[in-house]
C-alpha cells in the first residue's frame, strides 16, 4: 500500500507537468497550434492505452474481458487521432465535413459499448462472444454509412455529414456511454474488481463527454485557446492515473452474496443497450438505404433474441438443476446415513402424519419399537464395524418385510429401529413383528449371549383404535413402554400395548 501509494504522489505531478507543457506549447507555437497539439493528444491516448492494457493484464478473468474491449476503444481512438493529423497536417484535408479519422474515431465506443453492455461473469457464454462480434461488424458498417451516405467499398462519391452534424453525433455517442456506464455502475457491488472497473470507465467517459465536448465545440467555432486544447488531455490522464490507485480485493469475497434486485434487473437489461443503439443506426440509414436498415433492425432484434432466450433457457435449466439438488438434499435430511433408512426426524413427520390421517379416516394404526438384544456385546466382542454391519444388515433385514408403501422403517437411534403401520391392527401388527424376528434369524448374526449363538430382537407394538383417545406422542410412549416389557421379561419377545378406547381404560397382552 505505501509503494503504490508513493507511485500515486510520483504520477499526479507528471500529469500535471504534461498538461501544463501542452499549455506552454500552445502559447509559444501559437501559429502553428495544430502541429503542436497533435503530439500531446496522441501520446496522452497512448498513456491510457498502456494503463488499460496494464489493467487487462493484471486482473482476474472477471474483469478482463471489459479491460480488454476498453483497451480496444482506446487503440481505434489513438489511431484516429493519428489519420486526423495525418490528413490535417499533410494531406491538407478539409475539416468541414467527416473524413476516415472520425469514422474510426467515432468506432471506439463500438468496443466500449460492448465492454458496458456484456454480460457479467455468470451469463458470459462462449454464443454471445459471436453474437457481440456480429453486433460490432454491424455497428461499424452502419456508421460508416451514416458519416458518409454511402455504402463502403462502392466506387459511388461519398457525402460526408457536415461538421455541425459530427459535432452533434460525437456528443451524443459520449453521452449515451456515459449514461451507459453510470447504469451499471450503480448496480455494482461496493467493492471489487468489477466495481473499479465501473469507476474508472464512468469518470473517464463523463470527463471525456465534457472535455472533448468543449474541445469540438471551439474547433467548430474557431475560437480555440491554448487550455482548450490541453483540456483534451485531461480524461486521458485521468485513466493514466487511476491505473495506481490500489486494486480492491476484498470484494471478490463477497462474489455469492445475494444480489440486490436492481442488479438483477440492470445486469438482465445491459443487454439492450447494444439492440438500441443498433435499432437507431439501422432507422438513420433507413432513408437512403431501406433494405439495409430493415436488415439491421431484424438483425439487432434477432440477436437480442437470440440472446434472452439461451439466458432463458439456462435459467430454466439452472431451476431444474436447483430442485433436484433440493430435492436430494432433503432425501438426504431424512434418510440414515449409515443404514439407509428413514431417521428420527422422518419419523417423527410420518408418525404426527399418519397419527392426523387415521383419526380422520377412523383407521388403525400400529407402531413398533424394535430393539437388537445384546448390542453393546457385539460392539465390545468384535469392534464397532462389526456392529455397523449388523445394523445395515438388520435393517435390510427390516426392510424385506416392510412391504407396503405407506410403511415406513426408520432408525429410531442406538440399535433401535421403529416401524409405522397405518391401516394395521394389533393382529397385523403382531404378524409382521414375527416375520421380522424370523427375517432377522434367518442371517445368523454372531452374538453369543444368555439367548443363543445368534443376535435377536425384541419389539413392543402399541395400536390406536378408533375412538380412542391420545396423541401420537403417547402412542409412541405405550410403544416404549411395551418394549420395556419385552426386555424385562427375558428380551426376544414380542410385546403388545393397545392405546385406550377410552381416556381410564387400558389393554395390555404379552
Amino acid at each position: 500500500m505505501v509503494s503504490r501509494s508513493l507511485k500515486l504522489g510520483n504520477v499526479v505531478p507528471v500529469a500535471l507537468a504534461f498538461f501544463c507543457m501542452h499549455a506552454l506549447a500552445m502559447v509559444i507555437f501559437k501559429s502553428h497550434a495544430t502541429t503542436a497539439t497533435y503530439p500531446f493528444l496522441i501520446l496522452a491516448s497512448t498513456l491510457a492505452l498502456l494503463a488499460s492494457s496494464w489493467q487487462a493484464r493484471v486482473m482476474s478473468s472477471r474483469v478482463r474481458l471489459p479491460w480488454v474491449l476498453f483497451s480496444i476503444g482506446l487503440l481505434l481512438w489513438t489511431t484516429g487521432i493519428m489519420l486526423s493529423a495525418w490528413e490535417e497536417l499533410f494531406q491538407h484535408i478539409s475539416s468541414t465535413a467527416a473524413f476516415f479519422s472520425d469514422f474510426v474515431l467515432f468506432l471506439y465506443g463500438v468496443p466500449v459499448l460492448l465492454s458496458i453492455s456484456s454480460s457479467t461473469q455468470e451469463q458470459r457464454i462462449p454464443l454471445f462472444v459471436w453474437l457481440d462480434g456480429i453486433q460490432a461488424v454491424l455497428t461499424a458498417y452502419l456508421t460508416y454509412i451514416t458519416l458518409f451516405a454511402v455504402v463502403p467499398f462502392t466506387t459511388r462519391t461519398i457525402h460526408p455529414i457536415s461538421e455541425s452534424l459530427l459535432m452533434w453525433v460525437y456528443t451524443i455517442e459520449n453521452l449515451v456511454l456515459a449514461c451507459a456506464a453510470s447504469l451499471r455502475l450503480l448496480a455494482r457491488p461496493k467493492t471489487g474488481e468489477e466495481r473499479r472497473f465501473f469507476q474508472i470507465l464512468c469518470g473517464f467517459l463523463w470527463i471525456y463527454a465534457v472535455c472533448v465536448g468543449i474541445y469540438n465545440y471551439s474547433d467548430f467555432v474557431k475560437q480555440r485557446n491554448t487550455i482548450v486544447d490541453a483540456i483534451a488531455d485531461i480524461p486521458f490522464l485521468f485513466l493514466a492515473i487511476a491505473a495506481f490507485f490500489p486494486a480492491v480485493r476484498d470484494g471478490e469475497e463477497k462474489l455469492s452474496a445475494p444480489k440486490k434486485p436492481l442488479t438483477l434487473f440492470i445486469d438482465s437489461a445491459v443487454p439492450i443497450f447494444y439492440t438500441a443503439v443498433l435499432i437507431a443506426l439501422g432507422i438513420a440509414v433507413i432513408r437512403s438505404h431501406f433494405y439495409i436498415g430493415i436488415i439491421a433492425i431484424i438483425v439487432a432484434l434477432a440477436v437480442y433474441g437470440i440472446r434472452t432466450t439461451t439466458l432463458q433457457s439456462r435459467y430454466m435449466q439452472s431451476q431444474h438443476a436447483l430442485q433436484e439438488a433440493r430435492d436430494r438434499l432433503e432425501e438426504m435430511s431424512l434418510k440414515d446415513g449409515l443404514t439407509n433408512v428413514a431417521n428420527r426426524r422422518c419419523f417423527d413427520q410420518v408418525l404426527e402424519l399418519e397419527w392426523h390421517r387415521a383419526t380422520r379416516s377412523q383407521q388403525p394404526l400400529s407402531l413398533l419399537l424394535i430393539d437388537i438384544d445384546f448390542f453393546k456385546m457385539i460392539n465390545d466382542r468384535y469392534g464397532h464395524t462389526r456392529g455397523d454391519d449388523c445394523l445395515v444388515n438388520v435393517a435390510i433385514a427390516l426392510q424385506s418385510v416392510v412391504s407396503r408403501n405407506s410403511d415406513l422403517l426408520a432408525r429410531y437411534g442406538g440399535e433401535e429401529f421403529a416401524v409405522i403401520l397405518p391401516g394395521t391392527d394389533s393382529s397385523g401388527a403382531k404378524n409382521i413383528a414375527t416375520r421380522m424376528q424370523d427375517a432377522v434369524a434367518e442371517l445368523e448374526i454372531a452374538n453369543e449371549s444368555a439367548l443363543g449363538r445368534y443376535v435377536t430382537l425384541s419389539i413392543g407394538i402399541a395400536t390406536y383404535q378408533f375412538p380412542g383417545a391420545g396423541t401420537a406422542n403417547a402412542l409412541l410412549e405405550t410403544s416404549d413402554q411395551a418394549l420395556y416389557r419385552a426386555k424385562e421379561q427375558g428380551r426376544n419377545r414380542i410385546e403388545l400395548s393397545a392405546m385406550p378406547a377410552f381416556p381410564n381404560a387400558s389393554l395390555t397382552t404379552g
